[in-house]
Order: C-alpha cells, then structure tokens, then sequence
C-alpha cells in the first residue's frame, strides 16, 4: 500500500485528504445511479464557515481491532481582503514517526466570491516521498499554470488545461460545507471536479440521512448528517463505497467523524477541537 496518499479529507477532506479520497491514475468519471444531483459549486456563497476558523482532527489507524492515535491534521482559514487564504497542515504523531512519518502542508487563495481556488500550494513529505506544487488558475483563459518537483528547487512547468469550475483540495471542501440544506434530499449526490497532481477527478458525495444522537468518541452524541463519498479505487481503497462521514446538523456543517475501511485495516478521523465557528456548535 502506498502511504503518499495521507492528506485529503476529504474532508471533506471530505475532508478533502489523499488517504481518504485515494486518488489513483483512474480519470473516468464515476457511474452514478439515476438520483438527484446537485452540481452547482461554480459560485458558491459561504454561509457556512467564519473569517477565523479553526478545526483540529485526530487520525487513528486500526489494525486487528486496535485503534492507534496515528496523528492530526488542522483546518485555518482566514480573511484576507479580497480573499480567504485556507491552509491544512497534517503530521503524524512522533510515536508514529518511526512507522511512517508525515508532514504534510496544503495552502490556498480562495476567491470570496466563488469560494474557487486562485493559488494552491502542497508541500508533502511523507517517508522518502516528497512533491512540491504551486498552481496558479487563470480562470478567464481556463488554463492553470503547474510547478511541480520532489522540491521547490526540483521543479518542472506545465500548462493545464481546465473547466471554468474545478476546485481544489482546500476548495472543495469549504464548497461541499456550503450546500444548501434545502438540496439535502435522501440518496441526493452532490459533484465537483478536483484538480489535483495536473489532472481532474470527479469527486462526488452521497447524501444518506439525518441521524439523530449519533454517538462520537469524545464528543457525545450529536445530531447529524450521514454523507458517503464515492471513492476512486487505487492504492489505498479497493472499493467504490465503505467510507462514512459524519457532519454536525446545524448551519456549521462541520465534519465531526469520518470512517473507512482501507486496504489494510480502517482508518478514522474525529473532531478533537474547535474555535471561531460562526454560529454557536449544537452539541459538539
């Protein structure tokens, strides 16, 4: 299994992280079942998230039923005048580090407008693996512009490409949160593209239900909203379905769980802290 896949959320990161989105060379679109959609993530309006918020989650690794705290990754995001500059940093626990260690920044300029990403930054060292990539969007001439290496010394420029809409890891996170709720009908799927390692993937959510009093380590239980993505099946994920994501049931829409079942063993990621929310928490 390779481990290079750690930092997308999914979610959210949907997150929106590599690990849980398990992104492969795999560039089809996804076949859907003939369910609603809503695929409106062009200009989207935050309603969501403040101008200061910060959310911190703790990652476990399961192996023959028992969970190890493997490490954390943190949320900001932040107003700067015409835009909102979004980073997550994710880094494995030094008990973990002799295993696999990870250290792993993404960063973007995201328009206020359209919540669409204008510059996005990844630093990823995961073990031996490194890459370093600075796109820039020119969203008028639909092209994006790439420098990509195993460093910020080492790398090469390509020219991309792309619809007038895609997201990218940080993006499309902040977009998914933003949903309207009044789209939020059982079975709905919500899509968007992604842009990632200059190529496009359809990322696509899977709403189930509400579910009231969900149960959350560390938290207690919590109303909810019970989203599955539909994984692109690769290194990590060898099926389509299996990961669950749980989101509080309140205008926040905070991802407060997230489980899957990987290729070896199951992977979970929990709500640990909070702060600058912009609406009071409901439970959590």
């Amino acid at each position: 299994m390779k481990l290079h896949n750690f930092l997308i959320f999914p979610f959210f990161l949907v997150l929106v992280f590599p690990f849980i989105f398990g992104i492969s060379d795999q560039s089809e679109p996804l076949q859907e079942q003939d369910l609603p959609r809503y695929d409106d993530y062009c200009r989207t309006n935050n309603n969501t998230f403040s101008n200061a918020e910060v959310l911190t989650y703790k990652l476990y690794y399961n192996v023959n039923f028992l969970w190890i705290g493997a490490g954390t990754v943190t949320f900001k995001i932040e107003d700067r005048g015409d835009h909102f500059f979004a980073e997550a940093i994710g880094r494995t626990h030094g008990g973990y580090d002799w295993i696999f260690k990870v250290r792993d920044t993404v960063q973007s300029i995201i328009n206020k407008e359209t919540l669409l990403p204008e510059e996005t930054v990844r630093i990823v060292n995961e073990g031996s693996y490194t890459r370093y990539d600075h796109v820039k969007y020119l969203r008028n001439s639909r092209l994006a512009k790439s420098e990509m290496g195993k460093t910020r010394d080492q790398t090469t420029s390509e020219t991309i490409y792309i619809d007038q809409c895609v997201h990218d890891i940080l993006s499309t996170v902040y977009a998914f949160r933003n949903t309207p709720t009044d789209h939020l009908g059982e079975q709905s799927i919500f899509s968007l593209d992604m842009l990632l390692d200059r190529k496009k993937y359809p990322i696509s959510m899977r709403f189930h239900n509400a579910e009231k009093d969900k149960k959350i380590k560390g938290i207690g239980p919590v109303d909810t909203y019970m989203i599955e993505p539909k994984l692109i099946v690769g290194n990590v994920f060898s099926e389509e379905d299996g990961m669950k994501i749980w989101v509080s049931q309140d205008n926040n829409k905070v991802p407060l769980l997230i489980e899957s079942p990987i290729a070896v063993g199951k992977i979970k990621a929990v709500l640990e802290s909070h702060s600058g929310l912009k609406y009071t928490p409901n439970g959590y």
